[in-house]
C-alpha cells in the first residue's frame, strides 16, 4: 500500500515543483522617498545591479522598478552570509505627479528616480498688493 501512495505522490510533487520554478523570487530593495517642491525623489538600494540591468515602468499609476544582479563568482563559495538575487518594488503614484516626466540615474548600486510635479501642482507664491 505504501508503494501505491508513493506513485500517486510523485506526479503531484513534480507539478508543485514546476509551479515553484516558474515563480521567480525577488528581494524588496529598501527605498528612501523625499518630496521636494518640484516632485518626488526615490532612492533604491540595489547592490550588484548595473544600469543596463535596471528597468523602470509606469502602468496605470503604478511605478515598478526591477533590477537583475549578474553573479560574478570565481570558484565555489566556502562560506556565505549574503544573499544575491534580483530586485522588484512597486509604488502607487500620487495624483499630483507627472508620470510622463520621470528621470533616473544609477550610481554605485543606488538607483535615484526623480518624478516631476506638473506646474499646476507645484507650490506658488502669491503676490500681496495694497498697503
Amino acid at each position: 500500500m505504501a508503494r501505491n501512495q508513493q506513485e500517486i505522490t510523485r506526479p503531484q510533487q513534480a507539478a508543485v515543483t514546476r509551479r515553484e520554478e516558474q515563480t521567480q523570487q525577488y528581494f524588496v530593495p529598501p527605498v528612501d522617498i523625499s518630496e521636494t517642491p518640484d516632485g518626488l525623489v526615490l532612492r533604491y538600494d540595489m547592490p550588484g545591479v548595473k544600469k543596463d540591468n535596471a528597468e523602470i515602468t509606469v502602468d496605470k499609476g503604478t511605478l515598478t522598478v526591477t533590477g537583475k544582479v549578474e553573479t560574478e563568482e570565481s570558484g565555489t563559495p566556502a562560506y556565505r552570509e549574503t544573499r544575491i538575487g534580483d530586485y522588484r518594488r512597486e509604488f502607487t503614484l500620487p495624483n499630483d505627479v507627472d508620470a510622463g516626466h520621470i528621470s533616473a540615474e544609477m550610481n554605485a548600486g543606488v538607483l535615484t528616480v526623480r518624478i516631476n510635479k506638473p506646474e499646476e501642482a507645484k507650490p506658488k507664491r502669491i503676490q500681496i498688493t495694497g498697503r
